[in-house]
């Protein structure tokens, strides 16, 4: 019987639970599960950011476990926890990297690609991450990064142009994406001008 991936999910988040509890975090002959329940939750859009940075921790406790497949793992696990601000998710992996990682060019790409999220240059953002990859093709990828986008527009704008906030949320299907956008957030279109007409509690939501 073939598992929904729901329930998948929770399994594995259960074991990564119970794996991670006390010295156990720190097994080296758990990096195998770990990375292939990374993998699972990449393909599926799942998220659970414990267990990722724990790849990361056992890559800097345990270098002897680094291989010439170690570096595409680290680029997955920030690729996820950026999906994720304005939470601290990337900082925290960040942190945890060697400099020989950090000097990895798609290292730097995520980086910069980070640095144009939180510093709101948005319409630069949509044109850098058809560079590569990693963005287009991790689940969820580009709703998240239009969910924080929608998130700093609500702290920043009581009115914006629609054709601005347009090119805020970048490259769209057609123009009922973008109203199911604006129905999601609670947004009226008078004219030309999006009115913000709530303010919403920041939630990233999704599946976790």
């Amino acid at each position: 019987m073939v598992m929904d991936p729901q329930t998948q999910f929770e399994q594995m988040k259960e074991e990564a639970f119970y794996s991670m509890e006390g010295l156990g975090r720190l097994n080296p002959e758990k990096l195998d599960f770990y990375v292939d329940y990374l993998k699972f939750q990449v393909e599926h859009g799942f998220y659970d950011g414990d267990a990722n940075l724990n790849i990361l921790k056992l890559y800097q406790f345990s270098p002897d476990l680094i291989t010439r497949s170690s570096i595409d793992n680290v680029h997955l696990v920030l690729a996820k926890a950026l999906m994720r601000l304005p939470n601290s998710d990337y900082v925290f992996c960040r942190a945890q990297l060697s400099q020989e990682m950090i000097d990895d060019n798609l290292t730097k790409k995520i980086d910069d690609v980070a640095t144009l999220l939180e510093t709101c240059q948005f319409p630069e953002f949509w044109n850098v991450i058809q560079e590569e990859k990693i963005f287009s093709e991790m689940t969820g990828f580009v709703e998240a990064a239009r969910r924080f986008i929608c998130h700093v527009v609500q702290l920043t704008y009581k009115n914006i142009e629609e054709e601005f906030l347009m090119q805020l949320l970048g490259p769209m299907a057609g123009k009922d994406e973008f109203m199911a956008i604006l129905a999601e957030n609670n947004w009226s279109i008078m004219g030309t001008v999006c009115l913000s007409v709530t303010k919403r509690k920041w939630s990233s939501r999704k599946k976790s």
